[in-house]
């Protein structure tokens, strides 16, 4: 948890390159214990980003990772991108052929399995993994579409989820702002991920007071 408050607020950096990437984490040491690190690789999601996982074997930081792959064929990935620093892999639905058998090779890395969901994809694809995975995290926006306004219609999803898989955490990605915020606390959802609003700002521990807020 961040600051000690029940929704989970993680920083999402998404970078072109690896300096992009301690930049701002050199902004957060001290203030989370943990962020989202975005992978794009230009094919499942059209912004590519950095995407050097030898990089992080160097990387001298307190915080830890959840890591989402917006990328084709996560399960390709997994092996290369399991570092110490990384606690949990994130992957898309939409982007592998066999989600259960991707859940499973995550969870023998040892890694917490997180599911995201695009906001075309319906709900129901929880059905038979739920029970698979540690987290769902539904998009807001198209995934790599960093700055993009959010879409209310996620909204209703997290509610869905909550009242069907009331043991499942769900998360929410893109465009979480101190004005999209207060919707989804009430309607249940665990952690959200900001990335262009807390970053925007100077002071990055006010802009996490005024998500949780």
């Amino acid at each position: 948890m961040t600051l000690g408050i029940m929704v989970e607020i993680l920083p999402g950096i998404l970078e072109k390159t690896f300096a992009g990437v301690e930049e701002k984490l050199a902004r957060l040491e001290g203030l989370v214990d943990c962020a989202q690190l975005d992978v794009v690789d230009g094919i499942f999601a059209p912004e590519e980003s950095w995407q050097d996982a030898e990089d992080l074997d160097g990387l001298e930081t307190g915080v830890k990772f959840d890591l989402h792959l917006m990328v084709d064929r996560p399960e390709q990935w997994i092996e290369e991108w399991s570092k110490d620093s990384i606690f949990r892999i994130t992957f898309h639905h939409e982007a592998t052929y066999d989600v259960r058998r991707t859940a499973r090779i995550i969870k023998d890395a040892g890694k917490e399995a997180g599911l995201a969901l695009k906001l075309e994809t319906p709900t129901r694809a929880l059905l038979d993994i739920a029970n698979d995975i540690d987290l769902v995290l539904l998009m807001s926006i198209e995934p790599g579409a960093q700055g993009r306004p959010f879409d209310p219609r996620v909204i209703d999803r997290v509610k869905e989820i909550k009242s069907k898989h009331p043991n499942l955490s769900v998360g929410v990605d893109g465009g979480v702002t101190a004005l999209t915020a207060p919707g989804l606390v009430e309607a249940g959802v665990d952690m959200m991920v900001s990335g262009s609003y807390l970053f925007g700002h100077e002071d990055i521990k006010e802009a996490i007071k005024s998500l949780q807020s």
